[in-house]
């Protein structure tokens, strides 16, 4: 009988050894302090323990080709240095967009993505990303002041840029001068001008039917309207209704097209197209002594008009330390002046705007506007930069007047 208790308390104490062993199974209920899609918790973030397997990368990007052709030259000596093979895919903006939205809520993604710098905070507060410095401290120079509100949320960075492009006016002197302008317009008041004489000289022409546009600028996003705001001394993040109206009226003398036309250099020179927004590097590419380019900020504002492309790990990348590593060689310094060699797009790295650096001179615009103190934003609060393009592109396709598109953009609740 004694010995069959001595087999009972030791069963017990084995079972008590083997219960506090066992992980705990206490759910943690607590909300905290995230939004309803709220992101991973730190904890719950993939472990890449396999960091010295991993064999190949995937990555997916939205540019020309001739930037594609750069960006695998870089990377290839990434590959020699560590064996690593890195595949990258290529997508145009609009289907690269349609494919983040269902492969980020599926976590169904490639290893990095890239996508427009406005986009990562609003990816970031759905829960689609991965913090970038939770895997590793990314070395290298401190990025642009003016992005880094871009890439943080929550105390993370959740994304490292790979460039800028900023929106520039161009234009023919010769064409303004025979509307009457010694210089472009810088107000509201200017541009209605500017737009009088235009059509002034259509009705008064001999053989009618010629059309000539006062304004060219792609309507697929935002940063040409964003730019023909600065031009007036307006910005997207403050009150700019009273542009509304004219722009409505003015839509009919606009030229929409896409960034990327060729065409809108031959209108430009023929006296058809008064002015053109684009982007820097397009000019960098295509313009010529007979034309002239101005930034639409002036000295002491900030530059609002300016594209940043991003690298970001979504949150179902397999591999995202290693993945960091390839981002952090890629957006060294080394390879960002190689890849402005190549490419025309300008550096996101503070550093490299040093007056020691050669590289970055003969803008034609003062440097200073690029590395001012302030963030750039130059959209609502509470509205992705995905919804403000639209927004805008309906407004300028007519298909939103200035009460509906104020509607859209919350203004009318300011």
């Amino acid at each position: 009988m004694l010995k069959r208790k001595n087999y009972w308390l030791l069963f017990a104490v084995l079972l008590l050894a083997l219960t506090s062993l066992s992980p705990s199974m206490e759910l943690d209920t607590a909300e905290g302090d995230y939004p309803p899609r709220q992101p991973q918790r730190l904890s719950e973030q993939p472990d890449s323990g396999d960091k010295n397997n991993v064999t190949s990368l995937n990555i997916r990007v939205s540019m020309s080709s001739v930037e594609l052709k750069a960006l695998q030259r870089i990377s290839s000596n990434f590959t020699l240095s560590t064996g690593i093979q890195v595949f990258i895919t290529n997508v145009d903006n609009e289907e690269n967009a349609a494919m983040l939205k269902t492969e980020l809520a599926t976590m169904e993604s490639p290893d990095i993505i890239m996508t427009d710098g406005r986009n990562i905070a609003d990816l970031a507060t759905r829960g689609y990303l991965l913090p970038v410095d939770v895997y590793q401290s990314v070395p290298g120079s401190v990025p642009l002041t003016v992005l880094i509100p871009q890439m943080q949320w929550n105390g993370y960075n959740w994304g490292i840029p790979l460039d800028i492009d900023p929106y520039v006016l161009v234009y023919s002197p010769q064409r303004l001068a025979e509307l009457g302008f010694a210089k472009l317009p810088e107000s509201l008041e200017e541009w209605s001008g500017l737009l009088n004489q235009l059509r002034g000289q259509q009705e008064q022409e001999e053989e009618p039917g010629t059309e000539k546009y006062l304004l060219a600028m792609d309507s697929r996003n935002a940063y040409g309207f964003s730019a023909l705001l600065e031009s007036m001394g307006l910005s997207m993040t403050g009150d700019y209704t009273s542009a509304l109206d004219w722009i409505q009226v003015a839509c009919s003398s606009f030229y929409l097209s896409s960034r990327f036309n060729t065409e809108l250099w031959d209108m430009l020179q023929s006296g058809k197209l008064a002015l053109a927004v684009l982007p820097l590097s397009e000019w960098q590419k295509n313009g010529n002594a007979s034309l002239s380019v101005k930034a639409p900020a002036k000295s002491g504002t900030i530059y609002e008009a300016m594209q940043s492309r991003f690298f970001a790990l979504p949150a179902g990348s397999a591999n995202p330390e290693t993945a960091v590593t390839w981002l952090a060689y890629i957006t060294s310094a080394t390879a960002q002046l190689e890849w402005l060699e190549n490419t025309n797009r300008l550096p996101a790295l503070e550093e490299l705007y040093n007056p020691a650096q050669p590289e970055i001179a003969g803008l034609p615009f003062d440097t200073n506007l690029l590395i001012a103190e302030e963030d750039v934003t130059a959209q609502p609060d509470g509205l992705s930069w995905d919804a403000v393009s639209d927004a805008v592109t309906l407004l300028l396709t007519g298909k939103l007047d200035a009460a509906g598109y104020t509607a859209a953009m919350g203004l009318d609740s300011e």
